[in-house]
């Protein structure tokens, strides 16, 4: 089967941080969600163009692999936060952040939340 690309939007400072070789994995909540763009049809090999929020800027990045946590504290315990989080290194202050996303508290505990591991990262 073909590498399928995703459209994903993101808020400037994540953006900036994988345009900056800062952050090389996306953390989105699981939302148990089988079709259109959603992050459970991403897999190995696949494309995201990530779209910055108030602009037209794009990145588009390979996604290297894909892994279901439980939580947030096992994602960033075994990613480390230097490579996930653009606002801080420190763990509970991230769990905090990404836990403060829309309703990512409430899918995370019922779901588990994905690590997209992202490579080749480039602006187009």
């Amino acid at each position: 089967m073909a590498d399928k690309t995703f459209l994903k939007n993101l808020y400037e400072r994540p953006f900036n941080a994988i345009k900056g070789g800062q952050k090389n994995i996306e953390i989105r909540a699981n939302k148990n969600i089988f079709s259109g763009n959603s992050v459970n049809l991403i897999e190995e090999g696949d494309f995201i163009i990530f779209k910055k929020f108030n602009s037209e800027e794009r990145l588009k990045c390979t996604v290297e692999r894909k892994i279901l946590y439980k939580s947030v504290r096992e994602l960033l315990e075994a990613e480390g936060t230097e490579h996930a989080l653009s606002s801080t290194n420190d763990i509970e202050e991230g769990i905090k952040s990404v836990e403060s996303i829309g309703d990512y508290k409430e899918l995370i505990s019922k779901n588990g939340v994905f690590a997209i591991k992202l490579k080749d990262v480039r602006v187009v």
